[in-house]
């Protein structure tokens, strides 16, 4: 019953697929753009308003920025990194140091346990996620109490 209804159907979408050109082949994806009148490409209509940079992050819109890494490399702005680089390492007590990467366990990323043992403030252990810098001295002669 299914294949006949669909048999039925098919004049339809061999005449729309015919008006893609070579895109609307059998088994073809036609690629889909749309172009608002401020230059901007959308791939759905959703809930968007012409203007309204909110979806796009203010990519593509004139000022030869196309990704958002290169938003933070122009002009003389400090990029993200920078900033957590120039941060000054954490002194801790103890030789393992818990990275929660906020002060609220709930927020930010998962818990990473770091073993400071062999670390100066000139070379601190680094959290992978967060890039916190900590290091400790209680490992200088023997060991922490």
């Amino acid at each position: 019953m299914l294949s006949r209804r669909l048999a039925a159907q098919a004049p339809a979408w061999l005449a729309a697929a015919g008006a893609r050109g070579a895109a609307g082949k059998a088994g073809a994806v036609a690629k889909v753009q749309a172009v608002s009148d401020d230059g901007i490409t959308t791939t759905t209509h959703g809930q968007a308003f012409v203007g309204d940079l909110r979806s796009t992050s203010a990519l593509e819109v004139g000022d030869n920025v196309f990704n958002h890494t290169k938003k933070w490399l122009q002009g003389n702005h400090k990029s993200p990194i920078e900033y957590i680089q120039a941060a000054a390492p954490i002194k801790v007590h103890g030789l393992v140091v818990a990275s929660y990467g906020y002060d609220d366990p709930a927020l930010g990323c998962p818990v990473e346990y770091i073993n400071l043992k062999g670390t100066t403030r000139d070379n601190p252990a680094v959290c992978k996620y967060t890039g916190n810098k900590y290091y400790s001295d209680d490992w200088v002669g023997g060991g922490a109490h």
